[in-house]
């Protein structure tokens, strides 16, 4: 190679690494702005991102300190909060011809809200949330990680104020760009949890990444610590628990529309009223001490004296074709149904019951 040659081929790669170092000092600010203006508006909702990194060598870019609030309703939390998103491509599925990315959510948190109005409520309805993801990447993706992930339920207005949570949480959502070969479901969700700081909470799902009603998910929480709950049954039922435990076990399956599925509660040592402890608190409200003593006895009279539990098994049907309504907001209606219908149920029994016994008294 000739001295000018050389000088020629050194000029090239000199400009060529200058090209690549601009590059990589101005393109996360571009890409900042670009993906900022797109999630300026998202039905109700608005997204910000604090700024945006790369990784040219793995093909990769990391989305810093994104927030999704709610435009006109609760400022006291965001809607999402996530320190970092990596967007990267997905080398095993390159090499097979594919070009996907990998999602991985570090430390995301999602908080719904109940409130007394709809703007002091956020729940994610409303927006396109498929429409946000494509905005994040052109790239269709194939496998998504959450590590350290939370997702609450909050309500700020009642009393006391309600803060319930999962946390802890580990998941994967594998081979979502799956070809449909006409097998059924292919891709797969694996979530590890904690509800309430200690208690175990898996999650197994199974679905179809080409058809919207197509799944079947299984869940299984373990002891649940009842007095937990104590803000929440407090502020929507006037309940608080003094002890107990509880296990959750559900599956719930969509197969062409059609949702079904079931949850089995099982309870232990509940103790709901406490005649000491409520003499001394309640001692200024004899309703709420009046109210807390039914519980505890309704309680009483549905454990079995034996074994001290409380188990059932609700069974519930529904269908996802109401284009008005989402899935996950029919899954939650249906169960609420399922529940205040089996619970109606016993209270009817418990009723009748408790009339029969009376009148045989009074026929005495």
């Amino acid at each position: 190679m000739t001295k000018q040659r050389l000088n020629r081929t050194l000029i090239w790669v000199g400009v060529i690494a200058l090209l690549l170092l601009v590059i990589h000092l101005t393109l996360p600010y571009w890409l900042t702005k670009f993906l900022n203006k797109r999630l300026e508006n998202m039905d109700g909702y608005k997204g910000h991102i604090d700024h945006v990194s790369l990784q040219l060598y793995r093909g990769a870019y990391q989305l810093h300190d994104l927030s999704i609030v709610k435009v006109d309703g609760t400022k006291q939390v965001p809607f999402v909060r996530v320190d970092e998103i990596d967007i990267s491509l997905s080398w095993k599925a390159l090499f097979k011809g594919a070009v996907v990315a990998d999602f991985v959510f570090d430390e995301p948190e999602v908080n719904f809200v109940d409130g007394e109005s709809e703007q002091q409520s956020q729940s994610g309805q409303g927006a396109d949330w498929r429409n946000v993801v494509n905005d994040l990447t052109p790239i269709v993706i194939n496998k998504v990680e959450v590590h350290g992930g939370t997702i609450a339920f909050r309500n700020f207005q009642s009393t006391p104020p309600v803060n319930i949570q999962i946390n802890n949480i580990e998941a994967t959502l594998n081979n979502l760009t799956n070809v449909d070969q006409g097998n059924g479901r292919v891709a797969t969700l694996d979530v590890k949890a904690n509800a309430l700081n200690d208690a175990k909470m898996i999650v197994n799902a199974e679905l179809d990444p080409f058809v919207d009603d197509d799944f079947i998910v299984a869940l299984r929480c373990e002891e649940l610590s009842l007095p937990m709950f104590n803000d929440l049954a407090k502020a929507y039922a006037g309940l608080d628990f003094k002890g107990g435990t509880g296990q959750l076990v559900s599956e719930i399956q969509a197969t062409d529309g059609a949702l079904s599925g079931y949850v089995k509660p099982l309870f232990k040592d509940v103790d709901i009223f406490d005649w000491e402890q409520d003499v001394e608190e309640q001692h200024d409200n004899p309703f709420q001490m009046a109210w807390e003593a039914i519980g505890g006895g309704v309680a009483g009279i549905l454990t079995n004296s034996d074994s001290d539990k409380v188990a059932t098994r609700l069974d519930f049907f529904g269908q996802l074709d109401n284009p008005e309504i989402g899935t996950w907001q029919t899954i939650k209606n249906t169960l609420s149904n399922a529940f205040l219908e089996a619970y109606n149920t016993r209270f009817e029994g418990l009723f009748e019951s408790s009339t029969k016994e009376a009148a045989s008294d009074v026929n005495t």
